[in-house]
């Protein structure tokens, strides 16, 4: 099992910041680890999605439903895929104009052991990796 969390104040505005979280679909511009992400179904209040992650040799498929708050939270239903269960939230507090705090919380478990195995030693900082290129993002 690995779980993570984050808080960071972050020099964007809230608009900023939700939009690029939302903005499912171009994960894997910047994201590593993510080759693809299809929507499968979308509406203002969800999102639908096929998400294709790779890492080393190990290539992996799941299927998710985004769900969307604006400007306030972002979270994730697990659908299907190779995890026992998966939980991603996003959570956004306005403190001014140009400042954001945003909060990040990941837990899952993968149901094979061999995946559990092969990832056990890089995936806490994976994650971490994984929440520094949306700040990343922003800064461009």
């Amino acid at each position: 099992m690995v779980s993570f969390n984050k808080n960071k104040i972050i020099s964007h505005p809230i608009k900023k910041i939700y939009n690029l979280v939302a903005d499912v679909k171009k994960y894997p511009d910047f994201l590593p680890w993510c080759t693809n992400v299809e929507i499968k179904e979308l509406t203002k209040k969800f999102i639908i999605t096929e998400v294709k992650v790779g890492f080393q040799n190990i290539n992996e498929t799941y299927v998710c439903k985004v769900l969307l708050y604006p400007k306030e939270r972002i979270t994730l239903e697990y659908i299907s895929g190779p995890f026992e269960y998966l939980e991603i939230d996003w959570k956004f507090k306005k403190v001014s104009k140009n400042k954001t705090d945003v909060r990040f919380f990941c837990n899952f478990k993968f149901e094979s052991i061999f995946l559990r195995l092969c990832t056990s030693f890089f995936l806490e900082d994976a994650v971490e990796k994984m929440v520094d290129a949306f700040e990343k993002k922003l800064n461009n």
